[in-house]
């Protein structure tokens, strides 16, 4: 394709878009929230609630945290990418974890002091073209420019491909806790939690 990508932050109106590239990204870990809020409200679907969700100026989880990828004029992927604080919140628990609580994993998975990329996800029809790696070094990019020596990120062990990209990218492994199963997570065995330096 002789077009290459254009990126250019994310604004209120992509949010379903965005909602839609984070359930992708994060292998259906967010539809557990989205479905329970769904059904206090019948009329609305969990892609609903996450729409409205990124489609708010407020919190980490919006819009104003996102990049869109677009190609030919059609959004092709979504990047959505934020600091994580000095020290990790007081409600994280070290393992072993609480098994009725499938949020523990990822609760527990941070690494302080980091440009943390929450999302990164691409369209299946424009997979292949090189957009995932550049949304990956638009990353690197925003972390460069916000002083963050590196960057982490949460990734399934079963993932096969997401985990190559991100080695081959200079991503390690710093720390891991096994999946919490529940129908709507599409793997299990371990999550990752991997960090790279912005200098290597």
């Amino acid at each position: 394709m002789a077009d290459n990508p254009v990126f250019r932050p994310a604004c209120a109106h992509d949010g379903r878009f965005i909602a839609e590239m984070i359930d992708v990204s994060s292998d259906g870990v967010v539809l557990i929230e989205w479905t329970e809020e769904s059904q206090q409200a019948a009329s609305r679907m969990p892609l609903d609630i996450g729409a409205e969700t990124y489609a708010s100026g407020e919190g980490d989880y919006s819009f104003r945290n996102c990049w869109i990828a677009e190609l030919s004029g059609q959004r092709a992927g979504m990047l959505l990418g934020f600091s994580l604080g000095a020290s990790p919140p007081q409600s994280i628990v070290a393992p072993p974890f609480d098994g009725s609580d499938v949020f523990a994993p990822y609760k527990y998975l941070k690494a302080p002091d980091t440009w943390y990329i929450c999302g990164v996800a691409v369209v299946p029809e424009y997979r292949g073209l090189g957009i995932g790696t550049a949304l990956m070094q638009l990353a690197r990019e925003q972390a460069l420019a916000r002083g963050y020596e590196r960057l982490s990120l949460v990734v399934f062990e079963e993932n096969a491909a997401a985990v190559r990209l991100y080695r081959r990218l200079g991503y390690e492994v710093i720390d891991q806790a096994p999946v919490v199963p529940h129908p709507l997570i599409r793997y299990q065995g371990n999550a990752l939690l991997m960090a790279v330096s912005v200098k290597g």
